[in-house]
């Protein structure tokens, strides 16, 4: 197992400062060493203090502390989160295979990272769904009673109820995704979990609308939007925008889908995503909105030549 001394000493080594620069004011030089060797614990306090120091979340390390280099393990954690939110299947491909060369990403819970990454690409750029159904349908029955309940999980529940709704299997699309709510309903408010709860409600949202439960779309819809504002993030918020149109035109409120569309509109063209414009525009209301009268035909235009669409 690591320690914490462990961090601390990689991180005071990466400023390069010595141990009593680091203990000053804070505690003995001979204190820091023991930390460092694993012979002393600091109490939390002392944690913040030395990571107040060293400019870095100390804390945030302790769910990594039994790798065998849990800096790097989290460095590339945090990489998968950031390619997951910005759509980029590609990218987190490539930086997957790279974390893949560290031995932690060889164990579990790490090596359920890879895989749910390798699982995103092929369902996002080989579009394989079926293929993905069977994997991750085997993958699940293979984990361990004791990883059951981890957030992980609740990924790969959203990744199989996304390639059921794509192909049109809505009753197992349900029932997964509520398996997946089950998991996470107690971590509503904790502001860690805040992108998969999105991404969890996002798929509740898209199984409402291909069920036609449009006041279902919009109920959930509204409700993503003030959770998320609570957090103040605009986590993938252009599928609600795009879904609030199109419910919204489905029960005959055009006034409102129009707003809504061009919210969609205007958000992706502040934040290039041709991944998650690619399953916006399979929409079947999508290009009946996109040439309303009461859309701007320069903005469309615009728009569908920076995605390339026809």
């Amino acid at each position: 197992m690591n320690y914490i001394g462990y961090i601390i000493k990689e991180h005071r080594c990466n400023l390069g400062i010595n141990r009593k620069e680091l203990s000053e004011n804070i505690c003995s030089e001979k204190y820091v060493y023991l930390v460092e060797k694993g012979e002393r614990t600091p109490s939390a306090e002392l944690v913040k203090i030395f990571g107040d120091r060293l400019g870095v979340d100390l804390f945030d390390y302790y769910q990594y502390l039994d790798c065998i280099d849990p800096i790097a393990v989290r460095d590339y954690i945090n990489l998968f989160n950031m390619y997951h939110r910005k759509s980029d299947y590609k990218a987190l491909k490539k930086v997957t295979d790279d974390a893949f060369k560290l031995s932690d990403f060889h164990n579990e819970p790490w090596n359920l990272e890879v895989k749910l990454n390798s699982l995103s690409y092929i369902v996002f750029v080989e579009n394989k769904y079926k293929e993905a159904i069977e994997i991750v349908n085997k993958l699940l029955n293979e984990i361990k009673p004791k990883y059951s309940n981890n957030m992980i999980v609740a990924n790969f529940y959203i990744l199989l109820s996304t390639c059921y709704q794509l192909t049109g299997d809505l009753e197992n699309a349900k029932c997964v995704l509520s398996l997946a709510y089950e998991i996470s309903r107690d971590k509503y408010k904790v502001e860690k979990y805040e992108q998969i709860i999105t991404s969890i409600r996002i798929s509740k949202i898209s199984f409402h609308y291909l069920n036609g439960e449009y006041d279902d779309v919009v109920k959930e819809g509204i409700e993503l939007l003030k959770y998320q504002s609570e957090f103040n993030s605009y986590e993938r918020i252009h599928y609600t925008y795009f879904y609030l149109a199109f419910a919204y035109y489905k029960t005959g409120v055009n006034g409102e889908s129009t707003e809504w569309f061009k919210k969609g509109i205007y958000s992706l063209m502040h934040d290039y995503k041709p991944m998650d414009v690619y399953y916006i525009a399979m929409q079947d209301i999508f290009d009946v909105l996109a040439f309303d009268a009461m859309v701007d035909m320069k903005l469309i235009t615009e728009f569908k030549k920076i995605y390339n669409l026809n």
